[in-house]
């Protein structure tokens, strides 16, 4: 998929592997990591259908509703919303179509 970010410093963060590390990693567990191997299965994926069900794509309901959430780890959530302006091929219940999307918190635990 295609992605890019609506905080340009979430984008900062991902790209300054040390930056990520001294936001995210606590207490010797090795957030950063878990957050650029979960982006990267994003971005590996053809549509948000091809990404694995470990990951747990799912819709939101509330304040993020027509976002998505992907598990970075058991507690913690990237959440995204599909960025298809104008696309009559976009339908937001069918995850083959969602192949273009906007990332809105790499890491928060929304429970």
């Amino acid at each position: 998929m295609r992605i890019v970010f609506d905080n340009p410093k979430h984008e900062a963060l991902v790209n300054d592997y040390n930056a990520l590390c001294k936001r995210y990693n606590k207490k010797g567990i090795d957030y950063a990591t878990d957050i650029l191997n979960t982006l990267n299965i994003l971005i590996s994926a053809d549509a948000l259908s091809d990404v694995p069900h470990s990951y747990r794509p799912h819709p939101l309901k509330g304040e993020y509703k027509g976002c998505f959430a992907v598990d970075v780890d058991n507690k913690y959530r990237i959440i995204f919303k599909p960025n298809h302006d104008g696309d009559p091929n976009f339908r937001i219940d069918n995850y083959k179509s969602i192949t273009f999307i906007l990332i809105i918190e790499i890491f928060i635990n929304y429970h």
